[in-house]
């Protein structure tokens, strides 16, 4: 009896082995994926952006919930099943859509980068800190206690961009600076694995 179950459990997961493996390559395709490996292969030798590759996979993450949630809230009182159902699509296209936008960004921003060269990127990022510092003050100054959520992604997101903007300024335009690196060669390597990463190589 019990080789005989064991014989039952041992056809059943070959069976569904290759239907996992089919699964795993497909969900390797997507863009959301892809944003992950981008962060792990980034984590070593370029912790920070791969800190801001996983914050923006995050917020998509919250994105993606957020728009499946109020699917959900919304259909509910007709269908719970249906409802859920409709939040699981909603989320997961709102998901795949942020990501591959998200890519696309950052594919046009190392195209600036090459065109322009480091000083002119940096002014772009002084300018955009700039900016984002100046709104998140504004909108801190009407902050009222219903609104302080709100306010924890562009927090975040302004947080993130001065931080990118620091380490930039002292990455590649202080030669004394330890972890000084070479602006071009990190530009071109970068567009080189954002090709791969982008194709789950």
């Amino acid at each position: 009896m019990a080789g005989r179950l064991r014989s039952i459990i041992q056809m059943t997961a070959d069976r569904l082995r290759p239907a996992g493996r089919t699964l795993y390559d497909a969900v390797r395709q997507t863009h959301a994926a892809r944003l992950a490996i981008m962060a792990a292969r980034l984590r070593k030798g370029l912790p920070l952006l791969a800190i801001l590759v996983a914050g923006v996979l995050i917020f998509d993450f919250y994105l993606a919930w957020s728009s499946g949630r109020g699917v959900f809230v919304t259909l509910s009182p007709v269908s719970q099943i249906g409802a859920g159902i409709a939040a699981v699509l909603v989320g997961l296209a709102v998901l795949e859509l942020v990501a591959a936008f998200a890519i696309t960004l950052l594919t046009a921003a190392l195209q600036v980068a090459y065109d322009t060269g480091r000083h002119r990127v940096r002014a772009l990022l002084v300018i955009a800190s700039a900016v984002a510092l100046l709104g998140l003050g504004w909108r801190l100054a009407e902050l009222t206690p219903s609104a302080i959520p709100a306010t924890v992604l562009p927090v975040l997101g302004a947080g993130g961009l001065l931080a990118l903007t620091i380490w930039f300024e002292r990455a590649y335009r202080r030669p004394a600076y330890p972890g000084f690196r070479d602006f071009w060669v990190d530009v071109v390597a970068a567009r080189s694995f954002l090709a791969r990463a982008a194709h789950a190589e």
